[in-house]
C-alpha cells in the first residue's frame, strides 16, 4: 500500500514541476513578476523583459521527470538492499541537478546585470531585479531529500531510525503540515500574484497562484539572508526562549504552567522597582534588577505550586487566575499615581508624568547594553563575546571526566579569560546601517543562552533534576524511591516562574519594545506563544532555541509579508497554532512516535533484525 502511494506522490511531484515557475526572472515591489516555467513565460502585466537564457528550464524538467518516474520503477524491487543503493543515488544526483540549475539561472541573470553594473547602473535599476528560483526547482530539492530518507528506511532498523530522532521529526512534519495548510489559505483568499481583474489561460492562471504561494513563504523565511533579519528575528526569539523553557521545565516536572503571562509581568514589575530606584553602581543594580525578574517570576509561580502541593489544586486553574490578578496589580502600580481607600488618599511613586500608563525610566547603569554595543566597538568588531563562547564551550566539552561542578567552575573561568582577552584582539571594521543601528537587539539574549545551559544542566545532569523528572514520569514511583513530591512541585513551579519572569529583562532592561520602562504595552503574550515553541522543541534545549528562532523568523517575515502582499500577520499565529494543533494530535501517529516503552521496543526489534542479517551475510560468506 505504501508503494502504492508513493507512486502517486510521484506523479503528482511531476505534474507540479510541468506547471509550476521554475524561476521569476524580475520580480516588482508588489510581488509581480515574470515567471519561467518549462515549458512558457508567464507574463500577466507584460513587465519589460531583456533578450535571456529561458530555455534551460525544459531539459531540466524531462530529466527529472526521468528521474522521479524512474523512482517508481525502483520502489517495486524486490531487494531492500538495491533499492536503498538507488534511492541514495537518485537523492544525490537530484541534489546535482539542482545544483545545476541553480548555476545556469544565476549565470543567465548575470548575463545580462553584468554589463548593467558595469555601465553605472544603479542595483535598484538593474533590468532583472529581485530574482530568484521558485517552486518547480525547489520540488527537485524536497524530492531528493525525500529519496534519501527513504532510501534509509529501506535499510534494517528503518522504522528505529525514525523512532530514534522522532523528537526531529514529529516537529519537522507538523511545520510541513501547517504549512500545506497555510499555503492553501493563502491560495483561496488571493488571487495570483499579477493575475487581478485578469482573465489568464488555465495553466498561466494555476502558475500564478503557485508563485502566489511560493512567494509568501520566500517572505516569511527572507530574514535569514541577511543580517537585520538575524538581529530582528533573534529580538523576537529571546523573550520566546524564556518563556517555552518555563513551560518545558513544567511538562518535564508533570506541571503544566500556563501562568508565563502573569509571571512575566511580576518579573517585569520587580525588575522595574530595582532598576528604577536601586541606588549604586552598575555593576551592582543591574544584576540585582536580573536577580529580581527571577525572583519576581518564581513568587508568583511557587504561589500555584504550593496549592497544587497542599490542597491539590490544578496548576493549569491557579496560574490562569493569577495572570489576571498580575495584570491588575500591574495596571494599578503604573496607570495612575493616587487612589483613595476608605476616605484616604494614598500615593504611589511608580506612574511617570503623562497620561500613558508606564513606569519611570529605568536607571542607566541597570540597563541591559544592546547587542550591537557588545559585538561593535568604535567601529569594529569586538572579539570579547564569540571568543568568551568558544573558550567556555571549548573547556566545558575537553573536561569530560571531571565532575559536573569543576567543569562549570573551569568553563566560567574560561569565559572570564575569553571576554578579557578579546577585548584585546584587533577586529575588522565594519560599516553599521542604519538599520542595523536601530535595533533593539540587546543582551538578554545572552541571559537566554545561559538559561538554556541551566535548564539543559539542571534537569539532566543534577541528581536534583533527575529527580524532577522522575516526578513528571512516574510520580508515585518517584515517591516510593524517597523523593518528597510536595517540595519537588513547589519547587518545579518556581523555577518555571523565575525562567519566565526573566523574559521581562528583555522589555523593561533591555529596551526590547521601544523604551526602558515598563509599559501597558508590555506584551505578555510571549506567555502563551511559549505553549507552541515547548511543544514544537519537545521540550528539549536544543528544540526550544530553534523553535523560538524559527517562530522569530516568521513573526519578523510577516511584517515584509504584510507590506508587500498586504497579507496579514495573522497567517504566522495561524500557522503557529496548526504546528501545536499537529503535534498535540498525537493520536494520529504511530504509538512507537509517542510512547516511550513501544520505542523502546521498536529499537530491540530493530537490533535483533540487524543482528540476524548480519548473521545470514556471514553465512553466505562461509
Amino acid at each position: 500500500m505504501m508503494r502504492y502511494l508513493l507512486l502517486a506522490v510521484n506523479f503528482v511531484v511531476v505534474l507540479l514541476m510541468a506547471i509550476a515557475p521554475w524561476a521569476v526572472l524580475k520580480r516588482e515591489f508588489g510581488g509581480v513578476g515574470v515567471l519561467l516555467t518549462p515549458f512558457d513565460l508567464v507574463n500577466p502585466q507584460n513587465l519589460e523583459l531583456p533578450a535571456m537564457n529561458t530555455g534551460w528550464a525544459t531539459p531540466f524538467f524531462w530529466i527529472w521527470a526521468l528521474l522521479v518516474l524512474g523512482t517508481s520503477v525502483v520502489l517495486f524491487l524486490p531487494d531492500a538492499r538495491t533499492r536503498a543503493r538507488l534511492l541514495y543515488a537518485i537523492g544525490v544526483v537530484g541534489l546535482a541537478l539542482f545544483a545545476a540549475e541553480a548555476i545556469v539561472f544565476y549565470q543567465s541573470v548575470e548575463a545580462i546585470n553584468g554589463p548593467a553594473l558595469e555601465a553605472g547602473t544603479s542595483p535598484r535599476r538593474l533590468p532583472l531585479r529581485r530574482f530568484s528560483l521558485s517552486l518547480g526547482a525547489y520540488l527537485g530539492v524536497f524530492f531528493s531529500l525525500g529519496m534519501l530518507i527513504l532510501a534509509r528506511l529501506q535499510l534494517p532498523g528503518g522504522k528505529a531510525f525514525l523512532v530514534r530522532y522522532r523528537g526531529v521529526v514529529v516537529p519537522l512534519v507538523s511545520l510541513l503540515l501547517a504549512s500545506f495548510i497555510g499555503a492553501l489559505v493563502v491560495g483561496f483568499i488571493r488571487p495570483g500574484l499579477g493575475a487581478e481583474g485578469k482573465v489568464l489561460p488555465l495553466l498561466d492562471a494555476v502558475a500564478t497562484k503557485l508563485d502566489l504561494v511560493t512567494y509568501t513563504f520566500q517572505l516569511l523565511f527572507s530574514p535569514i539572508i541577511s543580517l537585520t533579519g538575524w538581529f530582528q528575528s533573534l529580538l523576537l526569539a529571546t523573550p520566546l526562549i524564556f518563556t517555552g523553557l518555563a513551560v518545558a521545565f513544567g511538562f518535564r516536572s508533570g506541571l503544566f504552567n500556563i501562568g508565563a503571562p502573569g509571571q512575566l509581568t511580576l518579573g517585569a514589575i520587580c525588575a522595574m522597582v530595582v532598576g528604577v530606584y536601586l541606588p549604586g553602581p552598575g555593576w551592582i543594580t543591574l544584576p540585582l534588577s536580573i536577580i529580581a525578574a527571577a525572583l519576581g517570576g518564581a513568587l508568583w509561580g511557587a504561589i500555584p505550586g504550593w496549592l497544587k502541593a497542599r490542597f491539590g489544586a490544578h496548576e493549569v486553574i491557579n496560574t490562569i487566575m493569577l495572570n489576571y490578578v498580575a495584570a491588575s496589580l500591574f495596571l494599578f502600580l503604573i496607570a495612575s499615581n493616587e487612589y483613595k481607600f476608605f476616605g484616604a488618599t494614598v500615593h504611589l511613586p511608580f506612574k511617570a508624568e503623562g497620561f500613558e500608563a508606564r513606569s519611570n525610566e529605568v536607571r542607566e547603569g541597570s540597563r541591559i547594553p544592546l547587542m550591537l554595543d557588545l559585538l561593535v566597538r568604535d567601529g569594529h568588531i569586538s572579539w570579547a563575546i564569540p571568543l568568551a563562547l568558544l573558550l567556555g564551550l571549548g573547556v566545558y566539552y575537553t573536561q569530560r571526566r571531571a565532575d559536573l561542578s569543576r567543569r562549570l567552575l573551569i568553563s566560567g573561568a574560561a569565559v572570564l579569560v575569553g571576554y578579557a582577552a578579546g577585548g584585546f584582539l584587533p577586529g575588522p571594521a565594519v560599516e553599521l546601517t542604519s538599520a542595523l543601528t536601530s535595533s533593539r537587539f540587546n543582551g538578554a539574549f545572552l541571559l537566554a543562552v545561559l538559561a538554556l545551559l541551566f535548564y539543559n544542566f539542571y534537569l539532566f545532569r543534577t541528581p536534583g533534576g533527575y529527580e524532577l523528572r522522575a516526578v513528571g514520569l512516574a510520580p508515585k514511583a518517584a515517591e516510593y524511591g524517597g523523593v518528597n513530591l510536595r517540595s519537588k512541585i513547589v519547587l518545579a513551579m518556581a523555577i518555571s516562574g523565575a525562567l519566565a519572569g526573566l523574559a521581562a529583562t528583555h522589555y523593561v532592561l533591555g529596551g526590547g519594545v521601544d523604551e526602558y520602562r515598563l509599559k501597558q504595552s508590555l506584551p505578555t503574550g510571549v506567555g502563551f506563544d511559549g505553549i507552541a515553541v515547548a511543544l514544537m522543541g519537545q521540550n528539549t534545549p536544543i528544540g526550544i532555541s530553534l523553535s523560538a528562532l524559527l517562530f522569530g523568523v516568521l513573526l519578523t517575515g510577516g511584517l515584509d509579508l504584510n507590506q508587500q502582499l498586504a497579507i496579514s500577520r495573522e497567517l504566522v499565529t495561524v500557522l503557529q497554532a496548526l504546528i501545536v494543533l499537529f503535534i498535540a494530535a498525537g493520536g494520529f501517529l504511530p504509538r512507537y512516535f509517542i510512547d516511550p516503552l513501544q520505542a523502546a521496543q521498536v529499537e530491540t526489534e530493530a537490533r535483533a533484525e540487524q543482528e540476524d542479517h548480519e548473521r545470514a551475510l556471514i553465512g553466505r560468506a562461509g
